[in-house]
């Protein structure tokens, strides 16, 4: 759960789970880093629930929460949806995003403990 980037960032979450029963997977990763303007709050994430059985063209996604800076025209804490839409999301901490998501998740009937 913890260790060290090349880049100086620090990993602080990493979770993989599957839902056999649905052909889906969540899979978490964020990291400590140095704030500065791309990550003004101090921490990089990625936040993807997605479908196992994707096209090879498609990632899958239903939803993915993410603050990667360069998306055109998104907020810097916003959520990707399985339409290609991006909305923003409010960022009151990574634990609290982190609840967020794993609510939503079992909103589509995930058996996310």
């Amino acid at each position: 759960m913890t260790g060290d980037d090349d880049d100086g960032a620090t990993q602080v979450l990493d979770v993989r789970e599957r839902f056999p029963a649905n052909a889906t997977y969540v899979q978490i990763s964020a990291h400590r880093v140095p704030r500065s303007d791309r990550y003004p709050d101090g921490v990089k994430y990625s936040m993807q629930y997605g479908r196992t059985d994707a096209p090879d063209d498609e990632d899958g996604t239903i939803i993915r929460y993410d603050n990667f800076p360069d998306h055109p025209n998104a907020p810097l804490h916003h959520k990707h949806t399985e339409d290609g839409g991006i909305d923003p999301v409010e960022f009151d901490g990574l634990r609290d995003l982190y609840r967020e998501f794993k609510h939503e998740v079992r909103d589509y009937g995930e058996p996310w403990d």
